[in-house]
């Protein structure tokens, strides 16, 4: 049971991940404070020193020790939500205990990744505006 919570959970955490990608304009996380934080557009300079420097120079330099590799998880959403994400599908199979079978299993547990994955992508995460198509 704790492999398919922490499975719904990862899947809610790609969709954050691909709604930032692709859909942020359209998202409800456009209306979060801290954008600098979360808005994929202005987030990639939390991890680099000087942006400005940096395309004069082509030298990139950390705005802190491991902010563009193994803690770079610090320096915006996205990368927080893929580290959750991969910590939450590492974590399902620690704590995986057979329901079915591996077969049925993997069917069941594909699908339920899948389908919240659609519903938080499609639905939940993106914020309606009348009268607009999205």
């Amino acid at each position: 049971m704790i492999s398919i919570i922490f499975i719904i959970l990862a899947g809610i955490l790609n969709a954050c991940m691909d709604v930032l990608q692709f859909k942020y304009e359209f998202s409800i996380f456009r209306f979060w404070k801290h954008q600098q934080w979360i808005n994929p557009s202005k987030s990639w300079k939390n991890k680099w020193k000087n942006t400005v420097e940096l395309w004069n120079d082509g030298i990139r330099k950390e705005k802190f020790f491991g902010s563009s590799t193994f803690l770079v998880f610090l320096t915006d959403f996205w990368h927080l939500c893929k580290f959750l994400m991969l910590l939450l599908l590492a974590g399902s199979v620690v704590f995986y205990h057979p329901i079915i079978n591996w077969w049925v299993d993997l069917l069941l547990i594909y699908s339920i990744f899948t389908i919240i994955f659609e519903l938080f992508y499609s639905r939940i995460l993106i914020r309606k505006i009348e009268n607009e198509i999205i």
